[in-house]
């Protein structure tokens, strides 16, 4: 007779309970800390909330499509991340309509 083990279970066939660390919402804090801090910094480069929210949003989506990141991002940063990157490194620019309007006007 053939015998299957399942291999989450011990030879003498007890389950066993996975420990898991205590500290596991400290990485989370962390990224959202990082992503803050992102923020803040493409803040600054477009003071505008509602523009800045349009351009990371516009991007995220373009990235989710499977277009390349514009800088150098660790394999588990979020688009909403890489994003925000790419503003603060001034690969993303941005023209608003009322700019554009103005030009054709001149």
């Amino acid at each position: 007779m053939l015998s299957t083990t399942d291999p989450t279970t011990p030879a003498n066939g007890t389950a066993s309970i996975l420990q898991f660390p205590t500290n596991a919402s400290s990485g989370l804090r962390s990224l959202r800390h990082m992503t803050t801090q992102l923020l803040q910094e493409a803040a600054q480069v477009i003071p505008n909330p509602q523009m800045l929210i349009n351009v990371v949003s516009k991007r995220v989506r373009q990235l989710g499509m499977g277009h390349r990141p514009l800088v150098e991002v660790s394999p588990r940063a979020s688009l909403t991340d890489i994003a925000l990157k790419e503003i603060v490194a001034g690969k993303l620019t941005f023209e608003s309509i009322s700019d554009a309007e103005k030009e054709d006007s001149a």
